[in-house]
């Protein structure tokens, strides 16, 4: 939401990649191998630190692909489906890998899964507008397309990031040894 707010600034454009991508990493990561939302298996880490690190890796191509290629250039249209593909299917791998992970409780390891589907949606739907409304009609639909992208967005951010607060901020029984008396 910054990049929106600072349209044509590339140092806070840089930064926010950065810090997703720092965020992404320590999800995967972890602090130990039992905080590794993906149990620190290859796939997963792999699929995250993709995912956490396209952004920054599509920012730098940008900018070299820009002064010398005009927008109409066949390398732009390649760029722009490798853009879709890369975040898409480290995305799906990611969110699989956590909902095999043991290390998120049992419904809200899914909650990645679900948070694609949103996206998903709010890709969808604007296509399945484009092509089947009128050219002279589609402002109509300016502000219900703003919202859903938004509302995918924020799900993916926020509704994640919170949803890791509280789980990580819950306490966890210690097992007590119980020994029996004969």
């Amino acid at each position: 939401m910054l990049q929106t707010s600072f349209i044509g600034l590339d140092a806070v454009r840089f930064i926010t990649h950065v810090i997703f991508a720092a965020s992404i990493l320590l999800f995967a990561i972890g602090l130990s191998s039992d905080a590794s939302v993906v149990a620190r298996r290859p796939l997963g880490l792999t699929a995250m630190a993709a995912l956490a690190l396209w952004p920054l890796a599509a920012f730098a191509l940008s900018r070299a692909l820009m002064p010398d290629a005009p927008t109409n250039d066949s390398g732009w249209t390649i760029f722009g489906y490798v853009s879709l593909l890369v975040p898409a299917a480290a995305g799906l791998v990611a969110a699989a890998q956590i909902a095999r992970s043991d290390t998120v409780p049992s419904p809200w390891r899914w909650a990645p899964l679900w948070v694609l589907g949103a996206y998903a949606l709010a890709w969808a739907v604007p296509q399945i507008i484009f092509v089947t409304v009128r050219p002279e009609s589609i402002q109509g639909f300016a502000d219900l397309l703003q919202m859903l992208g938004s509302l995918a967005s924020l799900s993916g951010t926020l509704g994640l990031g919170i949803l890791a607060i509280v789980l990580a901020a819950q306490q966890k029984p210690e097992s007590v040894d119980i020994y029996r008396s004969a």
